[in-house]
């Protein structure tokens, strides 16, 4: 009976696939992008092993006293120096969280990445000051010097000293020195 059973078809041109398509491959793009920005500012400054005293011996080139800047950590003092140590300057850039005019206490160490940079060995080893003394040792063995001097801490770093197995890497890079304590 001649009827038509499959019903009407839609003619899409070709115009609007290419529209069509357009469309979903930038939205797929912005997408990613939102993604991947997402993804960087949820990565925050590289974390170092930083619970114990020997950690700070063997990871940390320097424990430093500073006053926060806009963008850099004035150092005031250096308290205490690994052997084989970078040289520190009297103005370093920090990613750190630290409030401009603050004083702190901070074990850094120079990581080899690029032109190579300073960084603290963990956000909570990032010891705020106030009238000298250590207000809070965050997850760090600094938390038993809260109230105290930092030179306390000074003290114990040149006492205790590194890891063993890093002691041939100790003018090597922290790379090498983490790669040699975790064999």
């Amino acid at each position: 009976m001649g009827e038509n059973t499959t019903g009407p078809t839609l003619s899409v041109s070709r115009r609007l696939k290419i529209a069509a398509t357009i469309i979903v491959v930038l939205v797929a793009a912005w997408a990613a992008v939102l993604g991947g920005r997402a993804l960087l500012d949820r990565a925050g400054p590289p974390e170092f092993p930083a619970t114990d005293v020997r950690d700070w011996a063997t990871f940390a080139d320097h424990l430093i006293l500073g006053t926060a800047a806009e963008d850099r950590l004035e150092v005031t003092t250096v308290l205490w120096s690994r052997q084989g140590a970078h040289p520190i300057g009297r103005g370093i850039s920090l990613d750190a969280d630290m409030t401009e005019g603050e004083a702190y206490a901070v074990p850094v160490a120079w990581l080899e990445d690029g032109d190579g940079r300073w960084v603290a060995l963990a956000a909570e080893a990032v010891l705020p000051l106030d009238g000298g003394r250590i207000t809070e040792g965050g997850g760090t063995w600094a938390a038993d010097h809260a109230g105290e001097s930092p030179r306390g801490l000074a003290t114990e770093l040149y006492e205790t000293g590194p890891h063993p197995a890093a002691v041939p890497y100790l003018y090597e890079s922290l790379e090498q020195r983490l790669a040699a304590v975790e064999r």
